[in-house]
C-alpha cells in the first residue's frame, strides 16, 4: 500500500518580521578560543582580500590549522559535519556527492550548488570535491548565494580551502596512525627553502582500510579503500614586487562502492530508516570504484606601485573514475520484475565511468592598502569536458550503452567595491556576469551513433549589496542581499513514457540576510546570530528514475536562523557551539506520479514538502581543555553533533530520524612529538546516509522475488585510533 507524507505548508511569520526589522542574522565561526583571545583577529579571504572575520558582512565558518588538528578533521565530510546549516550526502562512490547549504543541494551529474575553491581557483566538477584534504592551512565555508564573487554554481554558498605554502624555514613532519577496521594512515611534509627567493614544499597522504561495513551474504567487508596523495608546491620570488606560486598534485584511490542495503522500508516501517530495518548489505555483487586525478596550478602576483596588485591564476585538472555495482542489491536469483524472471543472474554489472578535463583561469586587479575605498575586478574562464557512460547492463536488454559528452565554456566578469560611507558604516557592492555555453552529445559506445545533440547558453547578472555598521572593533551589524544562479543542463534522453524532460532550466536564487557579530571580554567570548530568507526558482531536484535525472521544482521557500558562541572559560577550558534552523519547503508543486498504481492519480501534489537532504536542525557543540602534566602539554576535546530528520526524496517518505554522534580526542605534546587517541561516533550510533525509495523508482517497486524493496546505505559506525607525529 502506498504511503505519502502529510502535506505541510505552514510558514512562520515571526521570522519575517524579525528579519524585516534587520535585528537578526550572524555568522558562526568555529575558530578556537585561543585565537579568539589572541592579539591578532581571525583572518579570512571571503571577499577576495585578507580581513578580520568579525568585520565581514557574510555568514562564514572558519577552521584554522589548530581547529583541524584538535577536531581531527581529515576529509571534507568532517568539515561539513562540524558546520551547522550544511549537510553532505556521499552516495554510491566517493566522487558522487551532494552538498546541501540552507536547504538546497547539488545534483549528482550536473552543475553543483557550491563553489569549491582550492588555493584560489574554483574546481570545475563536484567529482573533485571529495579528493582528500591534507596539509591544509585554512578552510572557510560561506553560506548563502556567493555568485557576485564566485560565479555560477555558488547559488548555495562556497567552500574555500587554502593549503600550506612553502616557507623560508627548513623542516617538516611525519605522522603515522592506526585504527579499527585495520586502518593505517601516513602523512608527511617536507619544507625546503632552496634559496632566499625559492622555497619548495612536498606533502603526501596515505590511507588504507579494510572497511567497517560487512556484506552479510558475501561475508566480508565491502567499504575498504586505499588513498594515495602527493602535492608539490613552489614559491618563487621573481622580483622585489612579484611572486610566482606553482602547485602540482596527484591522487590515486580505489575501494568498495555501492555497499547498499535492500529492505521494504516503506511497507514495513513507513519509510523510517532506523532500528532493525537498518540491515547490512546482502547483495551478491561487490561494488568497486577506482579514480585517478592530477592537477597543476600557477599563480603570478605583481605589485603595481603601492596601490594595486595584478594577479593571474591558471589551473588544469585531469580525472578518471571507474565504477561498477549491481542494481538489485539482492542475492535472490532469478531476479524478477513485476513477477517475470527477467534477470537470471541479477541486475549486474552496472558501470558508469567518468572522465573529466578542465582548464581554469582568472585575472584579477586588486586595490592595496586600507583606505576608505577597497575594490577588485577581474575576468574568469573555465572549460570543462566531461564524459559519462551509462552502461546499465541487463537493463539495456541488448541495446548499446550511451555516453554523455558534456562541454561547458564559462566566462565571468566581476567587480566588487567597499566604501566607508562613515567611519562606522561600510557599503559593499558586488556584481558579476556569467555566461555558460553548454552542449552535450549522446553517443553510442559500440556504434558511435549520435542519438542526440543538445546545446544551450545560460547567463545571469548576479549582484550583491551589503551594509555593515561597526561602532567598534568588537561589534558588527549587517544586512546583505544577493542573487545567485546555477546553470541548467541535460537529462538522459527520455523515453515515451518517462516523466522528465530532455533539458532542464537554470536555477535562480534570491536571498536577504541580516546579522550581528560581537566579542566580549577582550575577545575571549564571541557571539553571533544569523537569519535569512531565500527564494529559489526552478530548484533542480535530483531523482533516480532508472538513472539520475533532474525535475525542476518551480519554487522553494527557505528561511532560518543560525547562531554560534565560543568562549575561553579560563583554566585552559574552551567552549563552542553552533545551531542552525532551516525551514526549506517546496512551493506549489504538482508533478507526474513516477510510480502510478491502478486507481491512483497520474499527478501528485508535493506542495509544502521538505527539500531532500536538508534537515531542519543541525547542532554542534564541544568543550576543550589545554593544560600541562610535567613536561607534557595536554589537549583534550569532546564534541557532539545532532542532525534532525533527513528526507532523502521529495515525497518525504524514505527518511532517517534525528540522530546524534559524539567525538573525542586527547592529544599529548612531548617536545617534537605529538601523540593522540581519538574516536568518532563514540557510541556507535547507526543511521542511513542515503536512500532511494520504491515510491520514486519504478524498478524497486516491481523488483522481486519478495519485493518491493527500498535501497539505502548505512553509516560506518564507530571509528577510533591512535597516532604519532614527529616534527623536525
Amino acid at each position: 500500500m502506498r504511503q505519502r507524507a502529510a502535506r505541510h505548508a505552514t510558514r512562520t511569520s515571526t521570522i519575517f518580521t524579525f528579519l524585516g526589522a534587520g535585528l537578526c542574522l550572524g555568522t558562526p565561526t568555529l575558530a578556537h578560543a585561543e585565537e579568539a583571545a589572541g592579539e591578532a583577529p581571525i583572518v579570512v579571504t571571503a571577499r577576495g582580500r585578507p580581513e578580520a572575520q568579525i568585520a565581514v558582512p557574510d555568514t562564514i565558518t572558519v577552521y584554522t590549522q589548530d581547529d583541524i588538528a584538535r577536531r581531527k578533521l581529515t576529509t571534507i565530510d568532517d568539515f561539513i559535519a562540524a558546520t551547522p546549516g550544511v549537510f553532505l550526502i556521499n552516495d554510491q562512490d566517493p566522487g558522487t556527492n551532494m552538498i546541501s547549504v540552507r536547504g538546497v543541494s547539488t545534483n549528482r551529474n550536473q552543475s553543483p550548488s557550491i563553489a569549491y575553491v582550492v588555493d584560489g581557483l574554483a574546481l570545475a566538477d563536484s567529482e573533485l570535491f571529495t579528493l582528500r584534504t591534507y596539509d591544509v592551512a585554512r578552510v572557510e565555508i560561506l553560506k548563502g548565494p556567493q555568485g557576485a564573487l564566485f560565479g555560477r554554481s555558488a547559488s548555495g554558498g562556497a567552500v574555500d580551502i587554502a593549503t600550506n605554502d612553502p616557507t623560508d624555514e627548513a623542516g617538516g613532519m611525519a605522522s603515522l596512525g592506526m585504527g579499527n577496521g585495520f586502518t593505517w594512515t601516513a602523512d608527511g611534509v617536507v619544507n625546503a627553502p632552496v634559496s632566499e627567493r625559492v622555497q619548495l614544499r612536498l606533502a603526501g597522504s596515505y590511507r588504507n582500510s579494510d572497511g567497517f561495513i560487512r556484506n552479510s551474504y558475501l561475508d566480508r567487508k565491502v567499504d575498504g579503500f586505499t588513498s594515495r596523495n602527493l602535492r608539490l608546491k613552489a614559491k618563487i620570488q621573481t622580483s622585489e614586487t612579484s611572486t610566482l606560486n606553482l602547485r602540482l598534485a596527484w591522487a590515486d584511490e580505489d575501494g568498495g562502492a555501492a555497499y547498499i542495503s535492500s529492505e521494504n522500508v516503506t511497507g514495513r516501517n513507513g519509510g523510517r530508516l532506523s532500528g532493525a530495518i537498518l540491515t547490512d548489505p546482502q547483495g551478491d555483487f561487490e561494488g568497486r570504484f577506482a579514480r585517478k586525478w592530477w592537477g597543476a596550478q600557477a599563480t603570478f602576483a605583481q605589485d603595481l606601485g603601492d596601490t594595486l596588485q595584478l594577479t593571474w591564476s591558471g589551473g588544469y585538472d585531469n580525472y578518471h573514475k571507474d565504477f561498477s555495482e549491481e542494481l538489485d542489491f539482492r542475492h535472490d536469483t532469478p531476479v524478477t520484475l513485476d513477477g517475470v524472471a527477467l534477470f537470471p543472474d541479477g541486475i549486474q554489472p552496472i558501470s558508469q565511468p567518468v572522465d573529466i578535463e578542465a582548464w581554469t583561469s582568472e585575472l584579477r586587479l586588486t586595490s592595496q592598502g586600507s583606505g576608505p575605498l577597497r575594490w577588485h575586478a577581474g575576468v574568469f574562464f573555465q572549460r570543462l569536458e566531461r564524459d559519462r557512460t551509462d552502461d546499465l547492463g541487463p537493463l539495456l536488454f541488448g541495446a548499446e550503452p550511451q555516453r554523455a559528452e558534456t562541454r561547458s565554456n564559462q566566462i565571468g566578469l566581476f567587480a566588487q567595491a567597499s566604501y566607508d560611507v562613515l567611519p562606522t558604516l561600510e557599503a559593499t557592492l558586488g556584481l558579476r556576469y556569467d555566461r555558460d555555453r553548454r552542449k552535450e552529445d549522446t553517443i553510442g559506445t559500440d556504434t558511435a551513433t549520435t542519438y542526440a545533440r543538445r546545446a544551450q547558453t545560460f547567463d545571469k547578472w548576479q549582484p550583491k549589496l551589503s551594509l555593515a555598521w561597526r561602532p567598534s572593533k568588537d561589534f558588527t551589524a549587517y544586512v546583505t542581499g544577493s542573487v545567485g544562479f546555477k546553470a541548467g543542463g541535460f537529462n538522459p534522453l527520455p523515453g515515451p513514457s518517462d516523466i522528465w524532460t530532455a533539458n532542464f532550466a537554470a536555477e535562480t536564487v534570491k536571498s536577504l540576510e541580516a546579522g550581528i557579530k560581537g566579542q566580549l571580554a577582550e575577545g575571549r567570548v564571541r557571539l553571533s546570530l544569523a537569519g535569512f530568507v531565500t527564494d529559489y526558482s526552478n530548484f533542480q531536484n535530483t531523482v533516480f528514475l532508472g538513472n539520475s535525472v533532474v525535475l525542476s521544482v518551480p519554487k522553494v521557500n527557505v528561511h532560518g536562523l543560525e547562531a554560534s558562541a565560543q568562549a575561553d572559560l579560563g583554566q585552559g577550558f574552551r567552549l563552542d557551539g553552533g545551531a542552525a534552523w532551516t525551514h526549506s519547503r517546496t512551493g506549489t508543486y504538482i508533478t507526474p506520479n513516477p510510480t502510478p498504481e491502478p486507481g491512483e492519480p497520474d499527478l501528485v501534489d508535493l506542495t509544502g514538502k521538505r527539500t531532500p537532504n536538508a534537515p531542519d536542525w543541525t547542532l554542534n557543540g564541544g568543550i576543550g581543555w589545554e593544560g600541562e602534566a610535567g613536561p607534557a602539554k595536554l589537549d583534550a576535546r569532546l564534541s557532539v553533533a545532532y542532525v534532525s530528520r533527513v528526507d532523502f526524496e521529495i515525497d518525504n517518505i524514505l527518511h532517517t530520524p534525528g540522530y546524534a554522534s559524539v567525538d573525542g580526542r586527547l592529544g599529548i605534546e612531548l617536545g617534537a612529538w605529538n601523540l593522540e587517541v581519538w574516536a568518532k561516533n563514540l557510541f556507535d550510533t547507526r543511521w542511513a546516509i542515503s536512500a532511494f525509495g520504491q515510491q520514486q523508482l519504478p524498478l524497486l517497486l516491481g523488483l522481486g522475488p519478495n519485493g518491493p524493496f527500498d535501497s539505502f546505505t548505512i553509516n560506518t559506525g564507530r571509528q577510533f585510533g591512535v597516532g604519532a607525529t614527529h616534527r623536525f
